[in-house]
């Protein structure tokens, strides 16, 4: 009796009955101990491995993108720093008080292009105009014929990326950044009726000179263009279109506004020229600068014919006209394509977790049997 008695007083149950579990977490708490565990509340848990591995895969995809889209963000960004108009044209200067042939530095050719001699009726009277607006000037009508003989002669290493443009559009592009290079002068598009003489001795300097006019969301473009003989920036260019046909040629058909504005045409042209700007020792360039629109309303009058546009550039171009809308919408795009990609990995992550227990298990069974 008494046995049962300390018994029962040393380990506070019936020796008949069972202890009761063993509590950590009461018996710390019940102790004056400061070395206390924390609650559970206050523990951070362990990211799973798939956490990590996706979160790693997005880190990765993320950088990615940036780097690929970098030219695009400076544009949005650097806009106003490197394609700010800055010319300004009087209208005081006649034809009569420019500066004799001695001290001209941009050679007086008026250059266009059509597919062939025969103009288009849309065409016939806009053609004239500039004709006869640019009288003093040497004119030259660059067809495809003509201008395959001038790569064929001067530039061969051209042929295979102009054979193989998938749209016409493209050879109109790229032809004329080669004449501008090789002959210097003022390009203009055909859907262009000239008012009167662009006035060259205003923007004529002792050095180099390339005149660009400026275009919506960013940059400039390439339906008006003036340049003096072998200027760098169009050496520029015409050596960078094969690369950017190398990068467009395989999706050509399934985006053609995108793929002509990034191939050959204004988007290009604005890329090449950002990256001359960015090289060079100051900014703005003295060498490079880009007009108004409205400051060429009293010289020249867009007709706008577009003549080239397909079902997909309506859309591209509101949305072109909206920088920050399509800015957004893109951040809108990514954020929901890496949702996307993310719940993939995720469901393949665990379908390959639930496939290796099986397969090791048959692998087992199959030993013991």
């Amino acid at each position: 009796m008494v046995s049962w008695y300390y018994r029962r007083l040393a380990t506070g149950t019936p020796d008949d009955s069972p202890a009761p579990p063993y509590d950590e977490e009461r018996l710390e708490h019940g102790s004056g101990s400061c070395w206390r565990r924390p609650s559970k509340y206050l523990q951070f848990s362990r990211p799973s491995k798939s956490t990590v591995y996706v979160l790693l895969f997005d880190a990765i995809l993320l950088g990615l993108l940036v780097y690929t889209l970098e030219p695009l963000i400076t544009l949005l960004f650097r806009n106003e720093e490197l394609f700010s108009p800055r010319v300004t044209l009087s209208q005081n200067g006649t034809a009569a008080s420019w500066p004799d042939q001695g001290s001209r530095k941009i050679p007086r050719i008026l250059h266009q292009t059509c597919a062939n001699d025969t103009i288009p009726d849309k065409w016939v009277k806009s053609q004239q105009s500039c004709k006869t607006a640019y009288a003093g000037f040497e004119y030259k009508l660059w067809t495809d014929e003509s201008t395959r003989a001038l790569l064929e002669s001067e530039y061969p290493w051209f042929l295979e990326s102009w054979d193989n443009y998938a749209f016409p559009i493209q050879r109109a592009d790229s032809l004329r950044y080669f004449i501008l290079y090789h002959y210097g002068g003022i390009y203009l598009d055909m859907d262009t009726w000239c008012n009167e003489t662009f006035p060259l001795h205003q923007i004529e300097s002792d050095t180099h000179t390339a005149i660009f006019k400026s275009t919506l969301p960013t940059g400039v473009t390439n339906d008006f263009m003036i340049a003096t003989l072998r200027h760098p920036v169009y050496a520029s260019v015409i050596s960078k279109l094969p690369a950017f046909y190398t990068i467009t040629r395989f999706w050509a058909r399934l985006q053609p506004y995108v793929n002509i504005m990034l191939s050959s045409g204004p988007l290009f042209l604005t890329l090449v020229v950002k990256d001359y700007l960015l090289e060079q020792p100051l900014i703005p360039s003295p060498t490079v600068s880009v007009v108004e629109q409205s400051q060429l309303a009293p010289y020249i009058t867009d007709l706008e014919s577009s003549t080239w546009h397909q079902a997909d550039a309506k859309a591209l171009m509101w949305l072109g006209t909206r920088p920050w809308t399509w800015f957004t919408l893109g951040l809108v795009v990514t954020a929901a394509g890496f949702l996307v990609v993310n719940r993939v990995l995720v469901w393949a992550w665990s379908a390959l977790h639930r496939r290796i227990p099986s397969v090791a298990y048959a692998v087992k069974m199959a030993k013991v049997a």
